[in-house]
């Protein structure tokens, strides 16, 4: 009885850990996200807790954007890391960790603990950014999928263009 309840105790931690990370665009947290044309917002990846990871967060190969100018935060703990990361098939990105060691200082915290800059793309394109944080890395963690849609102003020239063609016809 003693060992069924470790397991599990044991796989409801690993469960819970998993789902306790999550990622943010310029501070929303959104399924799907509009990005104008030529901009760039701030990815941010937030943990509910102050459990140790490693994962990735990835451009899938074939879908438009970069990532770009990450920070490592102090909630990361003194042992936070992301290096550049590139797997064909797979994607482009970065290869995190967040850990201290028991004298870490920052120690490991919940809250925000990495961001990135993300552009790229062109209108009508979709992208996705993925976090893998399982054993596997086979299921994401969170998905954004991004549109890219054009500035207000060209959809204002646009409108006025075909009141334009209208006149003439």
């Amino acid at each position: 009885m003693m060992k069924r309840l470790l397991a599990l105790t044991l796989a409801l931690c690993f469960i819970s850990s998993a789902n306790a990370t999550y990622l943010q665009i310029d501070g929303l947290s959104s399924d799907t996200y509009n990005l104008l044309e030529g901009s760039t917002v701030t990815i941010s990846i937030i943990s509910e807790d102050n459990s140790s990871w490693l994962g990735y967060l990835i451009v899938p190969d074939g879908k438009p954007g970069v990532l770009s100018n990450p920070t490592i935060w102090d909630a990361a703990g003194n042992l936070g890391s992301a290096i550049p990361y590139t797997e064909v098939d797979w994607g482009t990105g970065y290869e995190l960790t967040a850990a201290a060691n028991i004298e870490g200082v920052p120690a490991l915290e919940a809250g925000q603990q990495f961001t990135f800059d993300f552009s790229g793309g062109f209108v009508g394109q979709t992208t996705q950014l993925l976090l893998f944080a399982d054993p596997e890395y086979s299921i994401p963690l969170d998905a954004i999928s991004i549109t890219i849609v054009p500035e207000p102003i060209t959809i204002a020239l646009l409108g006025l263009g075909a009141i334009l063609l209208r006149r003439i016809k």
